[in-house]
């Protein structure tokens, strides 16, 4: 009989949380998905403690990307326990080079893909790009608060996922500035959707494109976008078997599963006891070693059992 998971993702889950849980199933197999270090992206909002704190107590650490590994057991040491590579699904029916597309001036067409506002995602470099190539059309999907008022620049907005599948199939290639991605699903939207992408050479951003676009920079756009163009047809074909061999969710899913059953008959890796001290006093610390002043660390050994 398959035994209870809890799967956490990345850092939205605090320490306090899991040990509410903790005091109701002290037993629970604990699967924890690692998106990145919060500091990697930008982010200084003690995300990096809480997963750091979360992670000590998981049974199977899973990892987005290797980059995402490298992010947050090297650059930012956060993640204490290693663990397995698999990388995000993509919706290969929904997002496809067939179906309807938007009406968009003729000429070369860039789709740019953005979730957040976070300056890392590098909206100031596309709207430099845009002012340098006043013939291609840079359309923005997602949130561009600050895109100038450029006749190049198609803002969209947010999008639900078919119309952002419609927006993507309408356009050229895929140009993503972002930096230290750990597995970002724009891309292998792109992928899926036919468009070579054009990449700022960061995070996991080769690891995911491969063969299927290049690195580039605002002062190499224009070269690297007449290669594009030439041999549209080829990289448009290899992208799209790239995601459907690598990025489907049932390849995806099956890692998962497979993963989790190495674990599912096993006992817990921190024992139950330790759990349970956790359960109980915890959540009152926040599991934050800074919170601990000058408690040793053969404590905090002893604690987590790491």
């Amino acid at each position: 009989m398959i035994g209870d998971v809890l799967f956490l993702n990345s850092w939205q889950t605090s320490p306090a949380e899991l040990a509410q849980v903790l005091r109701l199933r002290p037993g629970v197999h604990i699967v924890h998905r690692v998106d990145g270090s919060a500091q990697d992206y930008g982010r200084y909002d003690h995300g990096d403690a809480r997963q750091g704190g979360v992670n000590r107590f998981a049974d199977l650490t899973i990892f987005q990307s290797h980059y995402c590994r490298h992010s947050t057991r090297e650059k930012y040491p956060v993640i204490f326990n290693d663990g397995p590579v698999i990388h995000n699904p993509v919706d290969i029916e929904c997002f496809t080079p067939e179906g309807p597309k938007l009406d968009l001036p003729r000429g070369p067409r860039i789709a740019c893909v953005s979730w957040s506002a976070n300056p890392m995602k590098g909206a100031s470099q596309i709207y430099a790009t845009a002012r340098q190539h006043e013939d291609v059309v840079f359309v923005l999907c997602g949130p561009y608060p600050d895109a100038p008022a450029l006749p190049n620049l198609r803002c969209l907005g947010t999008l639900g996922r078919s119309e952002l599948a419609r927006a993507l199939r309408s356009c050229n290639a895929l140009l993503t500035f972002s930096r230290n991605e750990a597995c970002p699903n724009h891309v292998l939207e792109g992928l899926a959707s036919g468009l070579p992408v054009l990449y700022h050479a960061s995070g996991a951003m080769e690891e995911l494109i491969g063969e299927c676009g290049f690195p580039v920079q605002v002062s190499t756009f224009a070269g690297k976008l007449q290669r594009i163009l030439r041999e549209r047809e080829t990289l448009a074909k290899r992208a799209r078997r790239r995601a459907v061999r690598e990025f489907t969710a049932e390849t995806i899913f099956a890692s998962y599963l497979e993963a989790i059953s190495q674990i599912i008959d096993s006992r817990p890796r921190v024992p139950i006891w330790r759990r349970m001290l956790h359960a109980h006093i915890g959540s009152r610390f926040h599991v934050k070693r800074r919170l601990f002043g000058g408690v040793s660390s053969r404590f905090w050994r002893f604690y987590f059992g790491a």
